[in-house]
C-alpha cells in the first residue's frame, strides 16, 4: 500500500484515495473524483499484487483529471 500511496502523493491525488483493509492480504482501493465523487478506479485483491495495475490507472487517468 505504501507504493500506491507514494505514487498517488507524487501525482497530487493522495487525498482522493481510500484504502480499506479487510485483512493483511485483502485490500480494496478506491479513487474518486473529489468534486463529483464519481469512481475513477477501484481495485480489490486478496494479495498486494495489484500495485502495478493501480499505478497504471493513476498515471493513465491523470490526463483526464
Amino acid at each position: 500500500m505504501n507504493a500506491v500511496m507514494a505514487i498517488a502523493d507524487y501525482l497530487g491525488v493522495k487525498n482522493q484515495i481510500e484504502v480499506i483493509e479487510y485483512s493483511a492480504e485483502s485490500v480494496q482501493v478506491e479513487w474518486r473524483n473529489p468534486k463529483t465523487k464519481q469512481l475513477i478506479h477501484r481495485d480489490y485483491t486478496f494479495a498486494n499484487s495489484f500495485v502495478k495495475d493501480f499505478e497504471k490507472a493513476l498515471k493513465s487517468n491523470m490526463k483526464f483529471y
